[in-house]
């Protein structure tokens, strides 16, 4: 175990530095943009413009699209654990991933829609893997496909396993659904929709994402505004933990920093997703001749799911849950904080959210996967794929949790690492291709996959 959180800690401190080269590359492109963000999506939602018959969304339903994967269950558990595990120091890791995360999500968003490729029939191939393989080399382009398609198998089968858990609960009474019944359902759901297209998916995470965005912001900030008096403590209490010595879940004694560093920003890319590219998928399918434009609407993504993850570590930490040695570590030190402030209707606020953020982001990661185990099928056996997800997303609801997060931490640093490093090439070999008002024209961009 010791040597497992040695790779992760070396991995995320990689992907923490990586993503702060990028933003002085850019000179701070995530601040500097934002105002053009506000604009880019309210163009978007008002324009009434209108996608190429399912193959494309207009921009802000791939952003909402690629929100439904972000804000997912483990955005709104993963802060808990890494405050348990890592202490709440923690959190300073997702609030470093966020700001400077956000630079590495537009530098890949950008990257994926100038190269992304149309087959025969139309269909739209996008992600990492067509820039990796264009820009640096095919091997590595078949790694990242073949790592990320395995990571998003295996986060589909952690969320089921926690929406699975939430569902079951005896704490619903007659509303409470045997973990077989939610992994079935939950299968038979992410297939129809695949099926569906993109068209299918973007309009049901139009329709998921601002719902179960308002209501667990909602909720939250109003534990947190209940307990504005005690945010200065809880402050303190964070960076102590920061600067102090601590120790891994192995038992061994580290600093405060290393620790916070491991879980807070590991945690954090885990639930923003920036660097490991998996955003790119979505987006690559956006109707938009605008990469840069894309992008910089493409960091709202970045931003919404730390804040949730910022806040929901506050609820934590408010009301101290995470200390409670008599709750699984997992969605139900999350219920547990819900059910001091709200009783009753506590757990029933969870299961609602869980089940939103559950289904737009199983959803979301299957779809993602696809189109990696397209790639390296040259798209073809794409049913295959819905099946295996299917089992494992059913495989997922009744095995115990351990199991797959344990599994998606390395395969995060399968996928992570090598695209962090190859944004820091790409940024140092091809610099024009990031700089917005520098836009390429398409000429260069076969000159260089040339």
């Amino acid at each position: 175990m010791f040597a497992v959180d040695v790779v992760l800690f070396v991995s995320a401190v990689v992907i923490l530095f990586g993503s702060i080269a990028l933003s002085i590359k850019m000179r701070f492109i995530q601040i500097t943009m934002l105002p053009q963000l506000v604009r880019s999506f309210f163009i978007s939602l008002t324009s009434g413009k209108t996608a190429d018959g399912g193959r494309t969304v207009v921009p802000h339903k791939a952003l909402f699209t690629a929100m439904s994967t972000t804000l997912g269950i483990s955005t709104m558990i993963s802060p808990v654990i890494a405050i348990k595990l890592g202490g709440p120091g923690a959190l300073i890791g997702y609030l470093v991933s966020t700001l400077f995360g956000a630079a590495a999500t537009f530098s890949e968003v950008a990257l994926s829609l100038k190269f992304r490729k149309r087959t025969a029939d139309g269909t739209i191939m996008g992600g990492p893997m067509q820039y990796l393989a264009d820009l640096i080399s095919a091997p590595l382009a078949k790694w990242y496909a073949l790592s990320c398609g395995l990571l998003m198998a295996a986060w589909c089968g952690a969320q089921s396993n926690q929406l699975a858990a939430i569902l079951s609960s005896p704490q619903l009474g007659s509303w409470a659904m045997p973990k077989m019944a939610t992994g079935a359902i939950l299968a038979l759901f992410v297939i129809c929709f695949l099926i569906g297209g993109i068209k299918w998916i973007a309009e049901l995470s139009g329709k998921l994402v601002p719902l179960m965005f308002t209501l667990y912001l909602g909720t939250s900030l109003w534990i947190v505004a209940s307990n504005i008096d005690l945010l200065p403590h809880i402050f303190s209490v964070i960076m102590h933990s920061f600067l102090s010595p601590s120790e891994f879940a192995t038992g061994v004694c580290i600093g405060g920093l290393v620790s916070s560093l491991r879980w807070g920003v590991f945690k954090g890319v885990h639930s923003n997703e920036a660097g490991l590219g998996t955003q790119t998928i979505p987006h690559s399918m956006a109707e938009t001749d605008k990469p840069y434009e894309q992008a910089t609407l493409a960091m709202a993504s970045t931003y919404t799911a730390g804040f949730i993850a910022i806040l929901s570590g506050l609820v934590a930490l408010i009301s101290d849950t995470w200390q409670n040695p008599h709750l699984t570590v997992g969605i139900d030190m999350v219920a547990a904080s819900f059910q001091l402030y709200f009783a009753e209707w506590g757990f029933a606020i969870i299961a609602i959210c869980a089940t939103l953020f559950g289904l737009g982001t199983v959803l979301g990661n299957c779809f993602n996967g696809t189109h990696c185990f397209q790639y390296l099928t040259k798209n073809r056996y794409t049913k295959l794929f819905y099946v295996v997800s299917a089992v494992v997303i059913f495989l997922g609801a009744i095995s115990h949790v351990t199991v797959f997060w344990a599994f998606t931490d390395l395969l995060v640093a399968c996928a992570a690492l090598p695209h962090v490093l190859s944004l820091l090439y790409i940024a140092k070999r091809y610099p024009e291709m990031l700089q917005p008002e520098k836009e390429v024209e398409g000429a260069l961009v076969a000159e260089v996959a040339a």
